[in-house]
C-alpha cells in the first residue's frame, strides 16, 4: 500500500468488545463496495470461516452479526474490482484494533470515531 496510514486503537470500549462487524458497520458507506479476504489466527467461538476467498462487506458483516470476536487475524480489504487492497484491519490479541490505509477519508473517519486513535511507526 503507497502512501498508508497505520493507526492503532483500543478494542475494548467500556466494557464492550468493538468486533470486526461494529468496525466495519463504522466505516460505512466509505467501504460499501468493498470486499475483504480473511486471515483468521484466533477466534471465539472457534467456527470455520472461510478464508482465502474474497467476501462482500455484507458477508462479512453477516458472518461476525452472531458476536464472533476476532482475536487475532485481519481482514484486508479492496473496492470490488480492484486487484490491490488498500485497507487492512488486524486484531491484535484482543487488546487493539490496527489499521493500515491508503485511504485518507478512511483515517480520518477512523480518527474521528476512535479519539484515541493513535499512529503506527511500523506495522
Amino acid at each position: 500500500m503507497a502512501e498508508t496510514r497505520m493507526l492503532t486503537f483500543a478494542m475494548w470500549r467500556d466494557g464492550h468488545c468493538l468486533g470486526l462487524e461494529e468496525l466495519l458497520r463504522s466505516l460505512r458507506p466509505l467501504i460499501e463496495t468493498y470486499e475483504w479476504r480473511l486471515t483468521i489466527d484466533w477466534l471465539i467461538p472457534e467456527i470455520e470461516i472461510p478464508q482465502d476467498m474474497w467476501l462482500s462487506t455484507d458477508q462479512v458483516v453477516h458472518l461476525f452479526d452472531s458476536h464472533l470476536q476476532l482475536v487475532d487475524g485481519e481482514a484486508e480489504g479492496r473496492n470490488a474490482g480492484s486487484s490491490i487492497p488498500d485497507v487492512c484491519l488486524r486484531a491484535f490479541d484482543s487488546g487493539s484494533w490496527d489499521v493500515q490505509t491508503a485511504r485518507p477519508d478512511i483515517a480520518g473517519r477512523l480518527g474521528e470515531l476512535y479519539p484515541d486513535a493513535v499512529e503506527l511507526e511500523k506495522w
